[in-house]
């Protein structure tokens, strides 16, 4: 199923109007409709801002988890992982452990390519912890505000409740992985 239409089944699965959702997500009706015909590539932000209105994950919008047998191995290849790209940067987010998803953890592994940004990831919910490494590059976040260079080998973990810029302010492609827990999401105490 493509990112359009899992959008609109899910819309529809909670009885939301495009109208209901642009005021639950921030994004635009028309944005909103462009997207669910295909006519659009959203960019990674603006599929965050779409997963939070939905009550789900990027990951879980982009795609299903594949079928396991119990005691089998699952492999995902390269050519096979669930795959977003930042239309406006470049970046690619893919994911890697579509079985993880089930239990609110995502792997990822992000690319971007060298003077290029992600800009304004929205908060994820409160209780979502997340986990970076720089397996290659150069990475310069801003986490809640603070800024945070990184080079590879570099590793950073953070409450994830607050908006988060990626910037490759480098010459070379970096690469990173991501790791994004919401298992005790329902257990974080409600927002004032």
């Amino acid at each position: 199923m493509e990112l359009g239409e899992t959008i609109r089944t899910r819309r529809h699965a909670q009885g939301l109007t495009l109208d209901a959702l642009s005021k639950r997500t921030g994004v635009s009706r028309a944005m909103l409709s462009e997207i669910e015909r295909g006519a659009k590539n959203p960019t990674i932000r603006l599929v965050c801002q779409i997963a939070d209105g939905l009550g789900t994950t990027v990951s879980e919008l982009i795609g299903e988890a594949p079928a396991r047998e119990p005691n089998v191995p699952v492999v995902v290849r390269p050519d096979e992982r669930q795959t977003l790209i930042d239309p406006r940067s470049g970046a690619v987010r893919q994911i890697l452990s579509p079985g993880y998803l089930r239990l609110g953890v995502e792997v990822l592994w992000y690319t971007i390519p060298p003077g290029e940004q992600v800009i304004g990831i929205p908060p994820a919910q409160p209780g979502t912890l997340e986990h970076l490494t720089v397996v290659h590059g150069r990475l310069d976040c801003v986490i809640g505000g603070q800024s945070l260079p990184l080079q590879a080998g570099d590793s950073a973990f953070f409450d994830a409740d607050v908006a988060r810029d990626f910037a490759n302010s480098g010459a070379e492609t970096c690469e990173l992985f991501v790791i994004i827990d919401s298992s005790r999401v329902a257990a974080a105490p409600a927002s004032p």
